[in-house]
């Protein structure tokens, strides 16, 4: 089992999966300490059936589903959703418990979360599979932490003040503006949908001015450009996106150049 430890649900899942291959090796009427024994041996270390490191991991499997349940509360927010993905678990603990008594076969295990071992057919390690992708999810998609929200509105804030009090055309204030709110927005977003949607606000806001080099030299003229720079090199600081702080400025100078846009 090669899972993290932080996605409980994948930690879970692949235990069961080791378990159901193990018990079909090794057959149905062995004891399911047996089978366990293959199924906790992970990490390069194998454990034997009775030792002190086999009821450890034994036990630390026996609070997974109750770990699941944690993370998936706080996780999926929608109501019916997350009970679709954790109602099946109840025959996954009844499995564990079963586990509890090496004179319970393995197919006494079995019997509470799969039809004989088959893991292709069973509700249960296929809603693990669900719950683990959710979780996977959220941590690749980490939200955006309380004071870099802060930051970021207030980055976004300034430079809404700095455009509304400037020498634009009212078009163009309302162009400009309509783009930060966008962005304004989905960092508002961001404990619930991650940093993506923030990234890619930043990047739409960043691109409608390169689509418009004339709009960029109005932005110029009425001394802005400066501003839009140093905002987007301070969001590209504090999303982490390297490489991209001084792109702004070369790109605006070569739209000018080329003259096309409004």
């Amino acid at each position: 089992m090669t899972e993290c430890v932080e996605n409980p649900a994948a930690r879970l899942h692949s235990l069961l999966l080791d378990f159901c291959r193990a018990g079909k090796e090794l057959g149905p009427n062995q004891s399911n300490w047996n089978a366990w024994a293959q199924a906790l041996s992970y990490d390069g270390a194998e454990v034997a059936v009775g030792d002190a490191e086999f009821f450890r991991r034994l036990g630390e499997a026996k609070d997974l589903p109750g770990k699941v349940r944690q993370a998936i509360s706080l996780t999926v927010l929608d109501v019916e959703h997350r009970d679709y993905l954790l109602e099946p678990l109840g025959g996954v603990d009844a499995g564990l418990l079963a586990s509890t008594h090496a004179s319970h076969n393995i197919s006494q295990v079995w019997q509470h979360f799969s039809d004989s071992g088959d893991a292709t057919r069973s509700a249960a390690i296929y809603s693990l599979r669900g719950c683990a992708d959710e979780l996977r999810r959220a941590q690749v998609e980490a939200g955006l932490t309380e004071a870099e929200g802060r930051d970021l509105t207030a980055l976004i804030n300034d430079l809404m003040e700095a455009v509304i009090a400037s020498t634009l055309e009212e078009t163009d204030k309302q162009f400009l503006l309509a783009r930060l709110n966008e962005m304004l927005a989905a960092v508002q977003q961001a404990r619930l949908r991650g940093r993506y949607p923030v990234e890619a606000a930043a990047d739409a806001t960043r691109g409608a001015l390169l689509r418009r080099p004339n709009l960029i030299r109005r932005v110029m003229d009425a001394s802005l450009l400066d501003s839009f720079v140093t905002f987007f090199s301070k969001v590209n600081a504090l999303l982490a996106l390297v490489g991209q702080t001084e792109e702004l400025t070369h790109e605006a100078v070569r739209a000018i150049e080329r003259g096309v846009g409004g």
